[in-house]
């Protein structure tokens, strides 16, 4: 028969006089202790005051007089921490009407910190301890052993509705890891680490996240009691992870250079999430990352971030958009949302390559620029032929996508942008002595006239039918050519800045001898420029 809760409230109370008046005495009975006081926490019909004695009791050994016997007992006093951190016993709220805090919660991760700090001192004899980890290359002895037991979890803290657990719980992981890491885990371990604590981490948060036709455990958001906590809170939570995941790989990039193709992927998954606030917060996250050690990173590091780069711009494009047919399509044959992420992905996209270039241009290998640059032509040429799409865009208008706007869909912005991101890029390859008779050097030569061309001669083309109010040959009515025209009008205003500041200054800056070799042949669209 169960057991009733008087019996469980007396069992504790009974464990709690036991140690309070034969505290020498128990020796190897505080194994069972920690158990009983573990059960305690996990069990909900105790009561609040009888889980609060049984948290007294761990936090006797606990104690710095005391701490031998819970380095004796590790491995049940670590669950038995854990227990009382995940405990979300039901506290009364304060006089200002306020939840109370989870004192009770935040105390004993404080404890299990303590510990990761006593294992990381060298005069600490270690515990022969057995890995609470599922992972079955952890066996006992191994390193990761009596690590894995506190890393993970915490981790698994990360996802508590708490506000104060959740990010003592994060800072905590990534604290450890940061301040000991380094000289208590060698390579396997680290990664161990991470397949085991920091990957099932964000795992756990987009888990969280996902809508309820995604979840594995067929429990959607909107049954979950806490359904609003991860609406609003599970964003920040994914931006606080990555942002502790980049200083963490700032702090040790020499020693965790090898994990970099893994935290790549890491990021790459936030990027392409379904919600728009994470695919922007993986975009902020890779920001961090290129940021914070783009000076430090070797040539092969690059190249693996370039090529991962480039693989972005190619996922996020908005290609969908092309699948509509302008004269048949009788509904969107794709998720608006979907591609608005997209559209969205590209401009956060174009913006983090930029900022990363201008800060680390000459730690970037000559092949990683190139890449770069491969990314920029494929965004611009994609937002290019889009816009050209006249008709395309009144079909995707009357089909409701981007219905709320005034003006048609369009990807302007992505155009102009990454047009001028690519011109400032090959501006300073021509000076770039590196470059200087390398297998890239006519290439981006190639590329810089050919964009200067193209742009000067669009602006002319455009500025010749605003004046002359030409109509297209595939304009068919007032209507469509008022339509027109007031597209024109916007890429000329937008081609503007990019001649006067861009192309124009770019060419004014180079070297003479460069000069000389390129304005014969931009001199005469020059001229043509109203």
């Amino acid at each position: 028969p169960p057991v009733s809760k008087e019996v469980k409230d007396y069992l504790v109370y009974i464990i709690s006089y036991m140690t309070d008046a034969s505290f020498q005495s128990i020796r190897s009975g505080w194994k069972a202790v920690l158990h009983i006081c573990a059960a305690a926490a996990q069990d909900p019909a105790l009561s609040e005051g009888t889980i609060e004695v049984a948290f007294k009791v761990v936090e006797k050994v606990n104690a710095d007089s005391c701490y031998h016997l819970f380095l004796e007992n590790f491995t049940d006093g670590i669950r038995a921490l854990l227990a009382f951190a995940s405990c979300k016993v039901e506290k009364k709220p304060g006089k200002d009407g306020k939840e109370a805090k989870p004192e009770m919660s935040v105390q004993a991760i404080q404890y299990l910190l303590k510990a990761a700090d006593k294992l990381a001192d060298p005069q600490t004899d270690l515990p022969a301890a057995s890995s609470l980890s599922q992972d079955p290359a952890i066996t006992d002895g191994h390193p990761a052993a009596v690590w894995f037991p506190i890393l993970r979890g915490l981790s698994m803290l990360v996802g508590d509705p708490r506000r104060d657990v959740r990010a003592l719980a994060l800072n905590g992981v990534f604290d450890i890891l940061r301040e000991h890491g380094k000289q208590v885990f060698d390579e396997d371990t680290w990664r161990m680490v991470f397949n085991g604590v920091i990957k099932p981490l964000f795992d756990d948060i987009h888990h969280q996240l996902a809508p309820q036709s995604d979840r594995k455990d067929g429990q959607g958001n909107e049954g979950r009691p806490d359904a609003g906590h991860w609406a609003s809170m599970g964003p920040p939570t994914c931006l606080a992870a990555l942002t502790q995941l980049v200083r963490l790989i700032e702090a040790h990039l020499d020693v965790l250079a090898f994990l970099l193709d893994d935290v790549l992927r890491l990021i790459r998954n936030c990027i392409q999430h379904e919600f728009e606030a994470v695919a922007r917060i993986g975009v902020e996250g890779f920001k961090q990352l290129l940021i914070c050690t783009g000076k430090n990173m070797k040539p092969q590091s690059w190249q693996k971030v370039t090529t991962c780069i480039l693989e972005l711009f190619k996922d996020s494009m908005p290609t969908k958009l092309m699948e509509v047919d302008a004269k048949v399509s009788a509904q969107l044959p794709f998720n608006k949302d979907d591609v608005v992420i997209q559209c969205v992905v590209q401009l956060l996209l174009i913006d983090m390559l930029q900022d990363a270039v201008s800060q680390h241009y000459e730690t970037i290998p000559e092949s990683g620029i190139m890449t770069l640059l491969d990314a920029l032509q494929q965004s611009f040429e994609f937002a290019q032929e889009f816009n050209r799409q006249i008709e395309l865009r009144q079909a995707l208008k009357r089909l409701g996508f981007m219905k709320e706007v005034k003006q048609l869909p369009g990807l302007l912005k992505q155009e102009r942008e990454s047009l001028s991101c690519s011109l400032r890029i090959l501006f300073q390859v021509q000076a770039d002595p590196r470059m200087s008779g390398s297998e890239f050097a006519s290439r981006a030569v190639d590329r810089l006239l050919r964009l200067c061309s193209s742009v000067l001669q669009n602006y002319v083309n455009k500025e010749r039918i605003l004046q002359r109010s030409e109509r297209p040959d595939s304009v068919e009515s007032l209507k469509d050519k008022e339509a027109t025209i007031v597209e024109v009008e916007r890429e000329v205003h937008g081609l503007v800045p990019i001649i006067s500041e861009v192309v124009v200054k770019g060419l004014k800056d180079l070297p003479p001898k460069l000069f000389e070799q390129h304005v014969h042949v931009l001199f005469p669209l020059f001229c043509e420029l109203t």
